[in-house]
């Protein structure tokens, strides 16, 4: 693994974590009755998702 391909793994983990975290946010905000909480949730976790695909693209793990 080659310094480029570390870096963007790093971020891919933090993404993977904040998406967990969002994914915590919608259940409390269910569960709580926090409805535009968890929709925020959805919003952050739609971002994560598209910041992950793109880094996995630029760090060459697709093979695309």
């Amino acid at each position: 693994m080659n310094d480029r391909e570390a870096r963007y793994s790093v971020w891919i983990v933090i993404l993977a974590l904040v998406s967990l975290a969002a994914v915590l946010a919608i259940a409390w905000g269910e569960v709580a009755g926090q409805r535009l909480v968890g929709g925020a949730a959805v919003g952050v976790i739609l971002l994560a998702y598209s910041f992950i695909l793109l880094f996995l693209r630029k760090g060459g793990f697709t093979g695309v």
